[in-house]
């Protein structure tokens, strides 16, 4: 694989990022990275039961974000931390995703409206050739859940095609200096790109069971729409390249039970390659998110080409050990993995917790960046995640 930063001998210390960047490049650490992402937990914790949950998976929340006065169920000892409170506090590193680092436009008369009201959520594509409309409804935890997609039936694809071509995209890179500058040394931040063509397929416009369908009624249909989109994509992608973020994600959010691994194969993996091109000739790192079951791609991991796996969450929440993932990540291909986050739910014995960090860092030696996998849940105890990163401390 091609890679962006080449590996150099020694050891590391220094700061959050620094030591991220130096497994990035394949040195000896002397503490192994800890970038547990407390969002969700922290999002509900400031939120109300029944609505949604303020900021947003791996979101960035400034320290004057007025979020941060709501003391919804807040424990007592954090009242008065902010988001980033804790990381300072317990000196972790911070895992940011900068959404909103670009904005879409459209064209030739092509409108996109998002209304949320009474739990429902409406995104409606309006075209010349017609409308289309995809529905979500809010979780108890908050989140919003997708309960209708776009197409109703293959022929819709067909104003899909129109609003892609009237997309365009406007970077704010304002944004995402802000938020470095605010993060510091401390933090590592992302700019995550839309999913690939095929995932926006499966996941956007006609949900699994649709796409299934008409790949084998009508594949040559089907890849025509996925070439037009990719040419949308690979816009953005150039976009990414310029930005300020040293790492890019694609956040096709690949899971074996809905992207086969032959459809991986066949559709993702070709576009993959050529996002990596553009993003590795800019020097930036490209990660993508895997934080489902995808032991059936563990023998395609190699032709992808990314840098870094995110999300990688093993068994029990998942269909594989971390040593079959440790056997299968290719060389030179880094890792987030994470203590599954249904243990911090069990009120498990802290030592259950930390063994399993433990055991994580025997099976991938250096070539990981340790969190909890795949991020915090509202339910979740703190207090473990605090316990596991003091005895991380120091472990190289």
């Amino acid at each position: 694989m091609n890679r962006m930063i080449e590996p150099k001998r020694g050891s590391s210390s220094g700061s959050h990022r620094d030591r991220f960047m130096a497994v990035m490049r394949g040195e000896r650490v002397e503490s192994v990275p800890f970038f547990p992402d407390i969002t969700d937990w922290y999002g509900a914790r400031r939120g109300e039961p029944g609505k949604p949950r303020p900021g947003g998976a791996g979101a960035f929340m400034s320290d004057a974000d007025p979020v941060h006065k709501s003391p919804g169920s807040m424990p007592e000892a954090y009242r008065d931390f902010t988001l980033l409170d804790f990381y300072r506090r317990f000196d972790w590193g911070l895992p940011i995703h900068h959404y909103g680092w670009f904005r879409r436009v459209y064209v030739g008369g092509v409108e996109r409206e998002v209304r949320e009201q009474g739990g429902e959520r409406v995104v409606r594509l309006r075209t010349p050739r017609g409308s289309l409309v995809r529905r979500e409804l809010l979780a108890a935890d908050g989140s919003w859940c997708p309960v209708e997609h776009f197409c109703k039936e293959p022929a819709d694809l067909e104003i899909v095609r129109l609003a892609v071509e009237a997309t365009r995209y406007e970077p704010r890179y304002d944004a995402v200096r802000a938020a470095m500058a605010e993060m510091g040394d401390r933090g590592v931040g992302d700019l995550p790109l839309d999913r690939s063509p095929f995932g926006k397929l499966v996941h956007e416009y006609m949900g699994f069971e649709q796409a299934a369908y008409a790949l084998f009624d009508d594949a040559a249909r089907i890849e025509e729409f996925l070439a037009l989109q990719e040419q949308s994509d690979l816009e953005l992608v150039k976009l990414a390249a310029a930005g300020p973020a040293p790492v890019v994600i694609m956040s096709d959010h690949a899971d074996e039970n809905l992207i086969a691994p032959p459809h991986y194969e066949r559709y993702c993996l070709p576009y993959y390659r050529k996002i990596v091109k553009i993003l590795h000739d800019a020097g930036k790192l490209v990660s993508t998110h895997l934080d489902g079951n995808f032991r059936g791609f563990f023998p395609l991991l190699g032709q992808t080409s990314f840098d870094l796996l995110d999300g990688c969450t093993p068994a029990p929440m998942f269909n594989y050990e971390v040593e079959e993932l440790a056997a299968a990540l290719p060389p030179g291909m880094k890792t987030y993995c994470g203590v599954p986050a249904t243990l911090f739910c069990q009120r498990l014995p802290d030592r259950e917790i930390l063994a399993f960090g433990d055991r994580i860092l025997a099976a991938l030696g250096g070539r990981c960046i340790l969190n909890v996998g795949d991020i915090l849940p509202p339910n979740g105890d703190i207090e473990q995640v605090i316990a596991l990163g003091r005895h991380l401390s120091g472990k190289g």
